[in-house]
């Protein structure tokens, strides 16, 4: 047990050299521990036994991180106290005053738990007496996952303040783009078609086609459907759903952007609107690229290949081009010294 504890405790230590608190790869990793927990939860949810082992890992190394990140005072060795400097305080972004304000004006802990119950107990109604669907969907997930975290939230805010903040703030985020606008669709079916209906067609359908259409092969468009001829001359009408249109890409990373700007980094104004603006361009074009590769391998290898390229290759794509916008975005802020607290107001 000792030299488990002491290979433990020699392993914090190099952590700690390799990547100190405050650095811009150690605030990386502690966004991917929360987004860990919750894409396991998330698989676990969605995919039933054949998601099981890829829920659990992803749940596992959520909290490793979190243990290596985050060791708890007791347990703390004293060699980690003195190689780990004290990490800068973050005491007064927009996000934390929000979550402030909110906890006290709602009535702290007791209206935050009941609030996650009564999510939770909303979503299983639904799926249980009125849903068609016998599953609970990826928007009930996510309603689910915001009700548990809000059941958490007055108890780990105790010690984790600011991951609290940000885990609550993002998986709120992504409900309010994600669920709400589907939920109020749902309800009244004309409201926003038109938009969708155009952005599917002329944002991602025709130049879908188009860019096929160059590369060689013989692709045409009919609205939100674009028609491909594939090489053995069948000819595949594949339909462009909400997901392909790139709405859970864009919704996560959107999330995902303002919860750390809000909670760990405060931006100026004109830097904000210009690392959003490309944020926005690179997801639509990965997208993009996404249905193009998928029309490619669908063409060349037929229809059981374009299917699996259309449940691989996204998050391939979406995960890789995400990975580079952070450490650029992170690198930036650590570079020019962008800053939250006493640091930043004495630069």
């Amino acid at each position: 047990m000792h030299g488990m504890a002491f290979s433990w405790e020699a392993f914090i230590g190099f952590f700690d050299r390799t990547l100190p608190p405050g650095t811009p790869m150690r605030k990386l990793l502690q966004i991917l521990a929360v987004v860990l927990l919750f894409e396991g939860v998330s698989v676990i949810l969605l995919f039933s036994k054949a998601g099981i082992f890829a829920g659990i890992l992803s749940i596992a190394l959520g909290i490793f991180l979190l243990l290596v990140l985050y060791p708890g005072k007791e347990e703390e060795a004293p060699e980690r106290r003195k190689i780990r400097a004290p990490p800068p305080q973050i005491t007064d972004t927009p996000g934390l005053k929000l979550m402030d304000f909110v906890y006290s004006k709602v009535g702290g802990a007791v209206a935050f738990i009941a609030a996650g119950l009564l999510i939770i107990v909303a979503v299983l109604a639904w799926n249980v007496f009125y849903s068609p669907r016998a599953s609970l969907g990826d928007l009930d997930t996510l309603s689910i996952l915001l009700g548990v975290i809000l059941i958490a939230y007055p108890f780990a805010v105790r010690k984790y303040k600011v991951e609290a903040a940000f885990a609550l703030l993002f998986i709120a985020l992504v409900v309010m783009f994600l669920v709400v606008p589907q939920a109020v669709m749902s309800t009244r079916s004309e409201a926003g078609s038109s938009i969708g209906n155009w952005y599917v067609e002329y944002m991602l359908a025709r130049p879908f086609a188009g860019i096929l259409n160059l590369i060689g092969i013989d692709a045409s468009s009919s609205g939100n459907m674009v028609s491909i001829v594939f090489q053995d001359g069948t000819v595949q009408p594949l339909g462009i759903s909400a997901y392909c249109a790139g709405l859970y890409s864009f919704s996560i990373f959107l999330a995902a952007f303002f919860s750390f700007v809000l909670t760990f980094e405060r931006l100026p104004a004109r830097i904000l609107a210009v690392v959003l603006a490309v944020g926005l361009v690179i997801a639509f074009l990965g997208n993009l690229l996404r249905m193009v590769i998928i029309g490619i391998i669908g063409y060349y290898e037929g229809i059981k290949a374009l299917i699996w390229a259309h449940e691989n290759v996204g998050w391939i794509i979406f995960l890789s081009w995400s990975a580079v916008f952070w450490y650029l975005l992170l690198g930036y802020t650590s570079k020019h010294g962008i800053r939250n607290g006493p640091a930043a107001e004495a630069n």
